[in-house]
């Protein structure tokens, strides 16, 4: 019985202490969440909640650090303090089943979970999909499913771009492992998103690039949750981050002006897109689109994105 217990007292001690780090992650989620429960400063001020879900890559930086300097100034002339929390898109649903409902919340297009609490969304900046070659002379004519990897990305339908662009059957692979992956020349082509560009760029390689120019879901809405007073203070705050759009080059993102690049990242500016997913959906709608791209049926998939 001793030797038992030896054998499985590691076992027992490492289980233990998967669930207490579990555990702590949840209520640190939380607490990062409630941490600005109330909805006036001490000095009396009112204070906006905004909540900053990454369900795709940026560009460079951090969307919510963008939020919350854009929050700054927006109290330093005149408006209310800002309050920014970056949320997973599971937290977020977590929460609002919860009934913990923040003023605004900034969330990729394609997430569930949301749709019943918002009633109108604006596009504050995006990102597209694109392929990436370091044969600066690819014309990306011979690309198929064996030559190119999928960046896999997070909660966006890169599959549907895949699907668009003939190389449905190609291999995914995570974000960095996607990229790695070209610069060893395991593949000569690569779809992923302006995050590539920007890795690409700090290593310093030569690279082509082709926008893909069939299917984007790399938006980036804001909406107002707050009620009475509090959605008019939150509007103020929407009309002053609609003016700093042009400031979105700071994370690596693009708005609907274009000339923030004089980089490789021009080429990525003004791309008029064939088929769009803008808005959040709901769950179900979201599964008939996975279906569509595993079936490889593009014509129900531009149904549903009509």
């Amino acid at each position: 019985m001793k030797k038992f217990l030896l054998k499985i007292l590691p076992k027992i001690k490492l289980a233990v202490c998967f669930a207490v780090c579990i555990s702590v992650c949840i209520i640190v989620s939380c607490l990062a969440v409630n941490k600005t429960g109330g909805n006036a400063s001490t000095d009396g001020k009112s204070v906006l909640k905004i909540w900053q879900i990454d369900s795709f890559e940026g560009g460079k930086g951090s969307r919510a650090d963008f939020l919350q300097d854009i929050g700054d100034e927006f109290a330093a002339n005149g408006g209310s303090y800002v309050s920014v929390v970056s949320l997973s898109a599971d937290a977020a649903r977590f929460n609002l089943e919860k009934g913990n409902v923040p003023d605004l919340i900034s969330y990729g297009a394609g997430i569930y979970g949301i749709e019943n609490y918002i009633k109108s969304f604006e596009t504050w900046c995006h990102g597209g999909y694109c392929l990436l070659s370091l044969d600066t002379s690819a014309d990306f004519a011979d690309l198929d499913a064996n030559n190119t990897v999928i960046n896999e990305g997070k909660d966006n339908f890169v599959g549907a771009a895949a699907l668009f662009c003939g190389i449905s059957g190609a291999e995914y692979e995570k974000s960095t492992a996607a990229y790695v992956s070209l610069i060893n020349g395991k593949y000569k082509y690569l779809l992923g998103t302006q995050r590539d560009i920007f890795r690409l760029k700090t290593r310093g390689e030569s690279f082509t690039i082709k926008p893909v120019s069939d299917f984007n879901d790399l938006y980036q809405n804001i909406s107002v949750t707050a009620q009475g007073d509090r959605a008019s203070l939150a509007k103020r705050f929407c009309g002053y981050l609609f003016d700093k759009t042009d400031e979105v080059n700071r994370v690596g993102m693009m708005s609907k002006r274009t000339g923030l690049y004089d980089d490789e990242m021009k080429i990525m500016e003004g791309v008029n897109y064939a088929y769009k997913l803008t808005s959040p959906i709901s769950e179900s709608v979201g599964q008939k689109i996975k279906q569509a791209v595993s079936d490889g049926n593009i014509n129900m998939l531009k149904n549903l994105l009509k």
